[in-house]
């Protein structure tokens, strides 16, 4: 156990992590007495520990009632991955792209079936507030939503039209049919518009980001008050946009080529 000493220490949650080491550096699924006699602890606490970690899919009971690792520690950890690599390699593109533009830019990743900002650059001399708002469901709505949920697999674009897709103001897409047709135009032209879909009076056009494998990793927007970023200014932004997407897109091994 780590941290012994510390104040802060949470014994459930340590055991927790323990538990799942321990399935981690065995090459078998193992059962509860065992568990419990590795963590030195009662049947009845391993089996509590592994029914909640079950719960949320990070550890998995095999067809002979044993335990082992989960399949939600693949995608937590791929995801823990995306968010570390692409930030630390986009942070400095991002800074050329708000000083180039002169708008906010921003990045974000797909995180299940919800948008997460994972960095937000603003230029020197920023005009433009966005206001708290919670971004997480917005993938139908923003444009950098839009492009993450463009290249999803489809059973994250069939949750989204499922859950129903909130209306936000006026101008926001709400209509599976509409929404899908959006999708499509998204990834035929490679980037995609959200223009007081979400918060009146702001725009945003964002860019896919590819990785090593050609996959959508992340999302690179810029934001503007509608009325600084207008219709007439999007080919120019977009143009910059995707040579910034690209930048990353290469640094990330992406090589548009293959």
């Amino acid at each position: 156990m780590a941290n012994q000493g510390s104040p802060y220490l949470i014994a459930s949650v340590d055991r927790a992590i323990d538990l799942l080491l321990i399935l981690g550096r065995s090459r078998r699924d193992m059962g509860v007495t065992e568990l419990a006699r590795e963590l030195g602890v009662q049947k009845s606490t391993v089996h509590s520990l592994l029914q909640t970690l079950l719960g949320r899919g990070f550890v998995r009971q095999t067809d002979g009632g044993r335990y082992t690792l989960g399949y939600g520690l693949i995608r937590l950890g791929a995801a823990c991955a995306e968010q570390i690599d692409v930030r630390s390699i986009a942070r400095p593109v991002m800074a050329e792209l708000a000083e180039e533009t002169q708008e906010v830019a921003l990045l974000a990743v797909l995180s299940g079936h919800e948008l997460t900002i994972i960095d937000k650059v603003e230029p020197q001399r920023p005009f433009l507030i966005i206001p708290k708002f919670d971004f997480s469901i917005t993938l139908h709505s923003t444009a950098i939503g839009k492009v993450l949920l463009a290249n999803a697999p489809p059973a994250v674009l069939e949750m989204v039209l499922q859950q129903g897709m909130e209306r936000f103001t006026p101008y926001t897409l709400t209509d599976r049919e509409a929404l899908l047709a959006e999708m499509a135009r998204v990834r035929a032209q490679g980037f995609a518009v959200g223009c007081n879909e979400t918060i009146e009076g702001l725009t945003c056009i964002a860019v896919p980001i590819r990785d090593a494998a050609g996959n959508v990793a992340a999302a690179l927007s810029v934001s503007s008050a509608s009325s600084v970023l207008v219709p007439e200014r999007f080919p120019a932004v977009t143009r910059v946009l995707k040579a910034k997407a690209e930048v990353i897109s290469r640094r990330l091994g992406h090589d548009p080529a293959f």
